[in-house]
């Protein structure tokens, strides 16, 4: 846990944009929500393999963000001592994840089939990817290139191996995955032991986020580098979500949009998305007038921006301790007390909810509690300053 600065204001010498802590925050509201749903339907699940259901989007969008946060971190250049540091900080937290999630699950941790891939790993790949980048990319239009390069690059990958499967696409059976990542670390320790024939955050995988990431950096620079003007740093937000977005329907008639494989319909189709949504949100809560020197701090439009924002702020800056954390706190209640039969007794989740069942149903009742939890602990430590950062 670190202290940091709570500033966050576009003004001329700040170090962050609200804009993107808002939307951060936002989606750590939605993905607190939808990891504590006790039944959730089967549409709403991850795709099995092609298409895309809600969930997938959730954690790409992240990813979206998380380039943002690193080209704001690397515009004027790479520390490569903390570098290194973060790296080996996301791996090693990466593989606690795993483990706390396989105890939660079946009470144990079996070393021989933990996982040794996973959403961490694939951040720690998408943090030296894109600083080693920011040795040599420089500005929003570059970035922009460096998006849709790497979004070539894996299509023609997908395309290219397709040709050789059956019905000539490519499916749980014949894909880049199921020969690159099985070769590069042992199936055991793979993706539900490789059972499925890919690893959603394998090496393959890494490619297409890769891409989405550099979206998201991309918009970064769009965004410093129309510091004194900020007409021109919506212009530059829109023209990125337009050029990612048709990137993406270029690649469609080649690939199907899919999250197993991050395919770049689907990767950079969520990253003009969220590009898109910064825009929108930097032009209210970043605006000159919102935070002007000389304007009365307790009144006026400025003064309700400056309170909507700020719990959405709160949660966005303690993404990583909100983000895992609930994850690994809503699987404990959904799945203890362990018990033989699931359907014979409720889990802490479902009694929780019986109990908060006041608040329109049980559902609403627990999500509301484990959100509002999640909220006002991030909303303390923002207060003192204090951020869990790899």
């Amino acid at each position: 846990m670190r202290r940091g600065s709570t500033r966050s204001s576009t003004r001329k010498g700040s170090t962050r944009t609200a804009a993107v802590d808002v939307v951060r925050g936002l989606l750590l509201a939605i993905s607190v929500v939808t990891s504590s749903l006790i039944a959730p339907p089967d549409w709403f699940e991850h795709a099995p393999w092609a298409s895309v259901h809600p969930l997938d989007v959730v954690f790409p969008a992240f990813v979206v963000l998380t380039g943002a946060g690193l080209g704001f971190a690397h515009r004027r250049g790479v520390r490569v001592s903390r570098l290194v540091r973060r790296v080996v900080v996301l791996i090693a937290a990466g593989m606690a994840y795993n483990a706390a999630m396989a105890w939660a699950r079946d009470g144990t941790v079996d070393l021989d089939t933990l996982r040794w891939t996973g959403v961490l790993q694939l951040y720690a790949a998408l943090v030296l990817v894109i600083a080693v980048l920011h040795l040599v990319v420089r500005g929003w239009i570059a970035w922009t290139g460096v998006a849709l390069a790497l979004a070539g690059a894996h299509t023609a990958l997908l395309a290219r191996w397709a040709v050789g499967c059956p019905g000539g696409e490519v499916t749980p059976q014949c894909n880049p995955s199921l020969s690159i990542d099985s070769a590069v670390l042992p199936t055991a320790h793979l993706y539900e032991q490789f059972s499925l024939g890919h690893d959603p955050e394998g090496l393959v995988a890494l490619l297409g986020a890769c891409a989405t990431a550099a979206a998201g950096t991309a918009a970064a620079h769009a965004i410093t580098a129309s510091r004194a003007s900020h007409a021109a740093a919506l212009g530059r937000l829109l023209t990125v979500a337009v050029v990612v977005a048709a990137g993406a329907a270029a690649a469609a008639p080649l690939v199907p949009a899919m999250k197993r494989l991050w395919t770049a319909p689907f990767g950079l189709g969520v990253a003009a998305a969220v590009v898109l949504v910064v825009a929108v949100v930097h032009a209210v809560v970043d605006a000159p007038w919102v935070d002007a020197p000389g304007i009365e701090r307790g009144a006026g439009a400025g003064a309700l921006v400056r309170s909507a924002r700020r719990p959405f702020v709160a949660l966005g800056r303690n993404s990583l301790l909100v983000y895992f954390g609930s994850h690994v706190v809503a699987e404990l209640l959904l799945l203890r007390p362990l018990r033989p039969d699931p359907t014979a007794a409720p889990s802490y989740a479902e009694s929780l909810g019986q109990g908060l069942g006041w608040l329109v149903s049980d559902q609403v009742g627990f999500s509301a509690a484990v959100l509002a939890c999640w909220w006002v602990l991030a909303t303390a430590l923002h207060r003192r300053g204090w951020y869990l950062r790899a």
